[in-house]
């Protein structure tokens, strides 16, 4: 047996002891305690990455979406430093609306139309946008006829969350009458997933009530 420290992503840690036994290796002292305190229930998914000699960061995500526990990214630490996803974006200023001509080709008001295929698939709406070099450098609109067609609108006031690879980043939202788009989090998302003018990015919104969005990529 040997001691070990489980690490959540707020930075907290627990001391648990590891024990060897014949059927493998087992948490055991201390197991209980880390399961309290982090509200770890039945069908929580957990994956443990050793980091370090008995250091693991531990990840728990949600069965049905595969994404992060919101409650865990909410954690002390999680978003406070001036890198991460909800600083200011240095290109798009507290001021900036789209104007009408802004935006890549994407689906607006009038064209947005669900894709059939992939409903059928998984019952999860999804809509693209290939990156210009307007909506690259400024921010990324969200069409307004798919978000009032298969999300409350009053989830316009909360966050959003981008899922990529099992990577999550906190997204700020802002919008006018007619327009959606991202207030906050844009310039470190398109720099984390080397997104450059070109790119067809793929938005499938996985969870209508926490609003969460499964990202992937067609890369010119």
């Amino acid at each position: 047996m040997f001691d070990c420290r489980l690490v959540m992503p707020g930075g907290r840690s627990w001391p648990v002891r590891l024990l060897n036994i014949a059927s493998g290796c087992h948490f055991h002292n201390g197991w209980a305690e880390f399961r309290l305190a982090n509200n770890i229930i039945h069908d929580d998914v957990l994956t443990f990455t050793m980091v370090d000699a008995g250091i693991f960061h531990v990840k728990r995500y949600n069965p049905r979406t595969g994404c992060p526990r919101l409650s865990d990214l909410h954690e002390e630490g999680v978003y406070g430093d001036s890198e991460h996803s909800d600083a200011p974006d240095v290109e798009t200023s507290d001021d900036y609306v789209p104007s009408d001509t802004d935006g890549g080709d994407s689906s607006d008001e009038e064209e947005y139309v669900p894709d059939p295929g992939v409903l059928a698939d998984d019952g999860c709406p999804t809509f693209t946008v290939t990156l210009d070099s307007t909506n690259i450098s400024r921010s990324l609109e969200i069409p307004m006829a798919f978000w009032r067609r298969h999300i409350r609108m009053i989830s316009l006031q909360d966050p959003v969350y981008f899922n990529v690879n099992g990577d999550s980043w906190f997204i700020v939202l802002d919008h006018s009458d007619t327009k959606i788009w991202v207030k906050r989090g844009w310039r470190r998302f398109k720099i984390a997933n080397n997104i450059v003018v070109g790119t067809r990015c793929h938005f499938k919104l996985i969870d209508r009530i926490d609003v969460q969005f499964y990202v992937w990529f067609d890369r010119p």
